[in-house]
């Protein structure tokens, strides 16, 4: 199995190598940044350049990335090339880590089936080329579930407490990773109340020969392991903790990592929720992400009718979406289901960056093009096909941590980068039910046939269900993304570029308003008057109280 393995890994890295010559020559996001990359890229800045406190407020993301960013601006130089490089190397260990947990949890050619799918999993390697925190979170939660798997096998206290300090600083880059901490303890619990023998789950594994000592010992007390295991978490977090204590004055457990939980909490449960991200403008947002924080402190204060601290406008959000919940139980039960049937689907929603949209001008991409829904729908037909046989500790674990990140999705919204902490478990049960189905429909025994015919029916029905859209709103998240697109072609000067993406903006969403006066814009700049004119019109018949667009039209006709 090692050379197809390493034949694999080898196209996996030429791959990116053409990708990201490809990314560079042909999309305009290279050097540009949207959104939270964007709030990345300058706090990284700000640390590289010696504040390494990262500013006097609260964290508004999680810190981790940042500081990541910053070390490698602080050797390289600011620059976005290097970043992509290490990210891609990074995607490169993610596919050997989900081989190497492939090892210990499945068997036959499973593991290289989970690597080869990975590989073919187009939005691992396009978030690798993004200012983002998804590839570093993704490298440390598989290292986590690495370790854990290793912990079972040797249980001492040297390696739960590894455990514990890699889930707590998987948590600075992804802070969700916490809900994961109940579920783990109570994996390790179970585990550790069983005899100690065949940890990987696989039949036949040898037992590990392990020199036993008082470490040992005290690894295989439930009790005394879940407490080194979180005391570990904790003290991976606490630095975190405590410099958002001492720079906000608001010692609170809202301030644990970072602060955008009520914010997100409601956008995602509110009576214009669809199950994705919301903009929330009727509230009084401008969308502008250096600013949103004290946006949504301002609207609380203004609510609350005094000034209130971080802690308490996290709770006035979060307060806000639990009343919506608690007013309206029907329409929020059809909003988890519109969240799950997201979950499991095909499409990759983000906010920020979107594959679809990229690949228009970035070829490369068509060529990882295994859809989600294909893996989903293998995954449960495969983990179906080991509850027959009983999970083993190690699939009860992987099945925990999509749990856990299922939880996350239902609390909050869909995003590709929000499920893709899963996608790598997803793979390894979806890798197991593809290796099942061969062994079913080659077996000469007919009911281990009929049995095959009965799990690829159960796919064929899935497969289905989560592929197509739910409804159209994921044309607007596109629109959004050429929106963006245009902006950043007329910063760089490229009104006829800019002109076009905004076109294929307004195709998917005619509402935007900033899209037709950004649009006027360019045409201005291009000295298409007349079409200026009709757009600025535009901008007048969506939102009336558009000022800039009627001095806009005054000007070009020489009022």
């Amino acid at each position: 199995m090692k050379r197809p393995f390493w034949w694999l890994l080898g196209f996996a890295a030429l791959l990116r190598v053409v990708y990201l010559l490809d990314y560079q020559a042909h999309s305009v996001f290279w050097d540009s940044m949207l959104l939270d990359a964007e709030v990345y890229d300058q706090l990284a800045q700000k640390i590289a350049a010696g504040d390494w406190l990262g500013g006097q407020e609260v964290y508004s993301l999680p810190p981790l990335y940042p500081y990541f960013l910053a070390v490698i601006f602080k050797s390289a130089g600011h620059g976005y090339a290097v970043v992509y490089v290490i990210q891609c190397l990074l995607g490169l260990a993610n596919i050997c880590l989900i081989h190497s947990i492939g090892r210990k949890v499945l068997s036959g050619r499973a593991p290289l089936i989970a690597a080869a799918m990975a590989t073919l999993y187009g939005s691992f390697m396009f978030m690798e080329s993004k200012l983002m925190s998804t590839t570093l979170a993704l490298t440390l939660g598989l290292l986590l579930m690495r370790t854990l798997i290793w912990a079972a096998e040797r249980r001492t206290l040297t390696l739960w407490a590894t455990c514990g300090g890699l889930l707590g600083i998987t948590a600075l880059a992804r802070p969700e990773t916490l809900l994961f901490v109940p579920l783990a303890s109570w994996w390790i619990h179970r585990l550790s109340r069983k005899p100690r023998g065949n940890a990987s789950g696989k039949a036949g594994a040898k037992k590990p020969q392990v020199v036993i000592d008082q470490y040992a010992l005290a690894g295989r007390n439930p009790w005394f392991a879940i407490s080194v295991f979180v005391a570990f978490v904790i003290i991976a977090v606490a630095p975190v903790t405590l410099r958002n204590w001492v720079v906000s004055n608001d010692w609170s457990l809202s301030n644990l990592i970072s602060s955008q939980a009520g914010i997100t909490f409601y956008q995602s449960n509110n009576e214009r929720a669809n199950g994705l991200y919301v903009f929330l403008e009727r509230e009084g947002f401008s969308g502008n992400p250096h600013v949103q924080a004290e946006e949504e402190k301002k609207i609380a204060e203004k609510a609350a009718g005094r000034p209130l601290k971080r802690s308490e406008v996290t709770r006035y959000w979060i307060g806000l979406g639990m009343a919506w919940i608690a007013g309206n139980p029907g329409n929020a039960f059809v909003l988890e289901c519109f969240k799950l049937l997201r979950f499991l689907g095909t499409y990759e929603y983000s906010t920020e960056y979107i594959i679809y949209v990229e690949r228009d001008s970035v070829h490369t991409l068509w060529l990882t093009c295994l859809p989600f829904a294909l893996i989903s729908s293998l995954a449960i037909a495969g983990i179906l096909m080991q509850l027959k046989e009983r999970l083993q500790p190690p699939a009860i674990l992987l099945a925990l941590f999509v749990a856990s990140n299922l939880a996350v999705v239902l609390l909050f919204y869909v995003s590709s980068r929000y499920r893709m902490p899963a996608a790598p478990y997803f793979i390894l049960f979806a890798a197991s039910a593809v290796e099942r189905l061969v062994e079913g429909f080659t077996n000469r025994v007919s009911a281990a046939r009929a049995g095959a015919w009965v799990n690829a029916g159960i796919v064929a029905a899935l497969f289905p269900l989560f592929h197509f859209q739910v409804d159209s709103r994921h044309q607007i998240q596109e629109a959004n993304v050429h929106y963006n697109a245009g902006n950043q072609y007329f910063i760089k000067l490229d009104y006829s570029s800019a002109v076009t993406e905004y076109d294929r903006a307004l195709a998917g969403n005619r509402a935007n308003w900033r899209a037709w006066f950004n649009r006027g814009n360019a045409l201005a700049a291009l000295n298409r008057n007349q079409e200026a004119i009709e757009s600025y019109r535009e901008v007048l018949r969506y939102n009336k109280e558009m000022t800039a667009a009627r001095r806009k039209i005054e000007s070009l006709e020489g009022r």
